[in-house]
């Protein structure tokens, strides 16, 4: 048959060889796997019903482009928006800086677009003043971080905090950053200066806005909300971390800390003052908030004493419910006082210059928010549904299962087009793990291979150090093979430890001792900077907890080994995973953990092969990898070769290719 009867593809012409792409960017380079993806998108957009479109596309492969073409040239003739969704802030600012602009030259769209950051990155300029009202406090700095920002908010035009040149972990971005709990809305007297309204208004005007799941699952999740701009495709990269997302707005947490603000912050003082013609009543008030702090102060130090840091709660505490229950009951009584504040609002049209009047009724509805987050973390009531634990000072609860708020968050805002994708989603081939945990049911599923020789740029080695997590010279026995490793590679190394006291550990001993390359460590540098700098050193190393098993991004020679410790199996005492095991019974080993490990292993690999020309190896420090058959791991790894080794005392000795 004539080739000519067959009309071309729409996307050949973007991405086909001589394509669009080819004939202008010289740095292009032609990839199957994303040609094909792009047909599938376009595909799925001509089909003329709601698609739910979910695909697993390999690091390389090129997927944003292949989603963002075919969704800007089915939805912007149609004058429809696309809502585009990631996990991290880095992915973003690339799609906002590089991407977009990238394919509104070469498709020659007036397309415009922008970042719609979460609500996180944003001051509260409420709370911002309200911190200036408890009087500069000091963050172990003399008040000079108070200062700071208070002369930044008189001049900032955007609000994001990553203006101020603070350490990003900075105690003083909790305390002024804006957030669901306690936010006035349209009540706010300082609505007129919110800049995550500022930054809605202009996203009114956007063909593609870009933002997270964080920011989305915080105005649509439990059915009650909608997204505050329409869109008409949704597009959801990085989809294996929308269930963490949900999971994290979904939360609930109290500590003495926030019950210390609350009493102390502007709004309790203006509260007061709508007693003050009532000096009796006023009295009476003071002595019951006094009797909040003091109760609470009992509660939060009898949590401490009583409930260990980090351990699951699966039954009530008896002690701590009533001392809960005590703190409770004088917030009530408090409240019941301050009645009139609410009776004021619903007795006359709202007035938005009412400042005070609004403060006072932010400050009652967080306080009864906090008296009810209180309750339902000390009743451990919905254990296993939730899980419960202390966390330092505070008290948290957590979702056990989150597949119907997720199901429910991406499908209630009715979207003509859904596409999630990701290069970890499946499990043996298998989007079933997905489904389940997201409780999404696709119309379509794709799964694409990796547009890299991995056979010929890739090998993997499985060491079985022959000492157990438990025994005794388990850490050393690390060092020992890690630092060899390291050696023989010449650096070039990200190394991806299981626990924090590895990494420091393998951290000291690297440094204590000399090599020809550098040695980096979580948590020395903040994450930006230690990423920028290893990429820059060639021959550096670089050591960190599973969380780098993700946006690490390093092509060419820089880095040439991946070492892991161990298979990455949640960890055992994560009371979200206990309360998971305590839900599922016995099949939770096989139907949640495996599963989960699985996909984090995978993360990890991908770190190393991220273009045509990179060579490496990936070094696995756990024999488990090819001796329980039973967990069928190699199902899930790579199709290359795998060498198998054993340490014997502080040898190594080769064994056999696997």
């Amino acid at each position: 048959m004539n080739s000519n009867m067959h009309p071309m593809h729409p996307m050949d012409k973007i991405f086909a060889p001589s394509g669009l792409f080819e004939k202008n960017f010289e740095d292009y380079e032609y990839r199957e796997p994303q040609l094909l993806l792009a047909r599938k998108v376009w595909d799925s957009f001509m089909e003329q019903r709601d698609t739910v479109f979910v695909a697993e596309a390999p690091t390389g492969i090129g997927k944003t482009f292949a989603l963002l073409a075919p969704a800007l040239k089915w939805a912007l003739p149609q004058e429809k928006r696309i809502l585009f969704l990631t996990a991290g802030i880095t992915l973003q600012e690339q799609l906002i800086r590089k991407d977009l602009p990238r394919l509104k030259e070469l498709l020659g769209y007036d397309v415009s677009f922008g970042l719609l950051k979460g609500r996180g990155n944003y001051v509260c300029v409420r709370r911002a003043l309200e911190l200036e009202h408890e009087g500069f406090l000091s963050f172990g700095d003399s008040g000079a971080a108070s200062i700071y920002l208070s002369e930044w908010l008189k001049k900032t035009q955007t609000g994001d905090l990553s203006e101020l040149k603070l350490p990003s972990d900075f105690p003083i971005f909790p305390r002024v950053a804006a957030q669901v709990r306690g936010c006035l809305g349209h009540r706010c007297p300082y609505r007129d200066r919110c800049f995550i309204q500022k930054a809605l208004k202009k996203a009114q005007n956007w063909d593609v806005i870009v933002s997270n799941y964080h920011m989305y699952f915080a105005y649509v999740m439990n059915g009650k909300g909608t997204f505050p701009v329409d869109f008409d495709v949704l597009i959801c990269d990085e989809a294996h971390r929308m269930v963490d997302a949900a999971r994290s707005i979904s939360s609930v947490r109290v500590s003495w800390e926030e019950l210390v603000r609350l009493l102390r912050s502007k709004g309790a003082a203006t509260a007061e003052s709508f007693l003050s013609t009532r000096e009796e009543e006023q009295g009476v008030l003071r002595d019951e908030l006094s009797s909040v702090q003091e109760e609470g102060r009992k509660l939060f130090e009898l949590l401490e004493v009583s409930i260990a840091d980090g351990v699951l709660i699966p039954v009530r505490n008896e002690e701590l419910y009533r001392c809960g229950l005590l703190v409770s009951s004088h917030i009530e009584t408090a409240l019941k006082m301050l009645r009139s504040i609410e009776e004021l609002c619903n007795e006359k049209p709202y007035d938005v210059d009412d400042g005070p009047l609004a403060l006072a009724l932010a400050w009652v509805e967080e306080v009864r928010l906090f008296s009810h987050s209180l309750q339902w973390c000390l009743a451990v009531g919905h254990f296993p549904e939730w899980a419960y634990w202390r966390e330092g000072d505070a008290l948290v609860s957590e979702p056990t299962l989150c597949s119907d708020k997720v199901s429910e968050g991406i499908l209630s805002q009715k979207a003509e087009k859904i596409f999630a994708i990701s290069a970890t989603m499946t499990v043996e081939g298998s989007f079933d793990f997905w489904k389940r945990e997201t409780g999404i049911i696709p119309t379509d599923t794709y799964v694409l291979e990796s547009p890299f020789d991995l056979e010929k740029q890739m090998k993997i080695l499985v060491v079985d150090l022959g000492l157990k997590v438990i025994e005794k010279g388990y850490d050393e026995r690390v060092c020992r093979v890690v630092e060899r490793l390291c050696n023989d590679n010449g650096g070039s190394s990200l190394i991806l430890l299981s626990s924090m006291r590895l990494v420091k550990k393998v951290g000291n001993w690297l440094k204590g001792s000399q090599h020809p390359y550098t040695v980096y460590v979580q948590n020395e540098l903040p994450r930006t900077e230690l990423l920028e700098r290893f990429r820059s050193d060639l021959s550096s190393v670089l050591i960190g907890s599973v969380s780098f098993r993700e946006g690490v991004d390093v092509p060419g020679e820089g880095l040439t080994q991946v070492i892991i410790d161990r298979i990455p199996f949640p960890h055992p005492k994560d009371p979200v995973v206990q309360s998971r095991n305590e839900l599922e019974g016995r099949k939770a080993f096989v139907t949640v953990i495996l599963p989960q490990a699985k996909m984090f292993l995978r993360q990890a690999l991908g770190r190393l092969i991220r273009s045509k020309s990179d060579q490496g190896r990936v070094v696995i420090l756990d024999g488990r990898i090819i001796d329980r058959q039973d967990w069928r791991i190699r199902k899930d790894l790579p199709l290359v070769p795998i060498q198998r080794f054993t340490v014997k005392s502080n040898s190594v000795a080769h064994e056999k290719t696997v």
